[in-house]
């Protein structure tokens, strides 16, 4: 039997669907709405520390803009992780029914996520979706791609119940 033939007696294997990458315009959404939600997450936690800590905002405006800027890079990059970590895709994704996978089709491991996130920060990774196929750098530094998430049929869970 060739690597190409599917075993028949196996079902999650005689019902996984191809995957689907995400189209140009899914991953222009995850990211709209992405940093639509990471700066309201910041906002709220600056609100919350304003109203906890009297004199916060002064001491974050005497800082230096550089450490600043790399500290909301540090967070940008945490958003994600913490996402991606906890609930397997960041609330952009959740709108738009897509995930990410590895080689595999798996949700990525932890060290994969943390390098799929900050590579996000390099310069000008964004012009990197203006391909003909939607692949960003930090999907293919991190070997990973976004899909379309199908819901899984009740046909595909009464098969794989019966198999487990």
């Amino acid at each position: 039997m060739d690597n190409q033939s599917r075993d028949l007696l196996n079902a999650d294997e005689l019902l996984a669907e191809p995957l689907v990458p995400a189209s140009r315009m899914k991953r222009f959404l995850n990211s709209l709405i992405d940093t639509v939600f990471f700066y309201i997450i910041l906002v709220t936690i600056g609100v919350i520390f304003t109203l906890l800590i009297p004199g916060s905002t002064e001491a974050i405006n005497r800082l230096n803009p550089l450490v600043v800027q790399v500290m909301g890079m540090l967070l940008f990059g945490g958003y994600y992780i913490v996402f991606e970590t906890w609930l397997g895709k960041t609330p952009g994704k959740m709108i738009t029914r897509t995930k990410v996978v590895d080689n595999e089709g798996e949700m990525p491991g932890f060290k994969v996520i943390i390098g799929r996130s900050f590579a996000r920060l390099i310069p000008f990774e964004a012009f990197s979706f203006l391909q003909e196929k939607p692949v960003g750098i930090h999907d293919r530094m991190s070997q990973t791609m976004v899909v379309d998430d199908k819901p899984r049929s009740s046909l595909d869970l009464s098969l794989r119940q019966l198999t487990e």
